[in-house]
């Protein structure tokens, strides 16, 4: 359970950088047998495209991408104690290939409206 409250915890940090939801996919959220827990943050095309990320398809390419997914995967690691492989993903590529079908985990903390004042 606590490790759940961290990764929605790293989920909230992602969310707050980058003003998206990250979400957790892939072996993990489905059960035994994983080796680490994906994440990725899926960004509308124009978002994608301001950020400088290169090609969707090849964004290992992209110096920029990499350096935030390695910051964002360590980070992520250190905050959880999990494996994490934290990706940038243009939406319309996350939408339509195939190796991005599956589930998806949205990773936020719910942050609890304030009770009303009493007159």
């Amino acid at each position: 359970m606590p490790t759940q409250l961290y990764l929605n915890d790293f989920g909230q940090l992602v969310l707050e950088a980058f003003g998206e939801v990250a979400y957790w996919v892939g072996s993990s959220v489905e059960g035994p047998g994983w080796r680490d827990v994906d994440i990725r943050l899926i960004l509308s095309d124009d978002e994608y495209q301001a950020m400088g990320l290169g090609d969707p398809t090849a964004p290992h390419c992209n110096a920029k991408w990499v350096a935030l997914t390695k910051v964002f995967s360590a980070y992520g690691k250190a905050m959880t104690g999990l494996p994490i492989d934290f990706q940038i993903q243009q939406m319309t590529y996350a939408n339509t290939n195939k190796a991005c079908e599956g589930p998806r985990s949205a990773l936020f903390v719910f942050k609890e409206r304030p009770k009303e004042a009493k007159p």
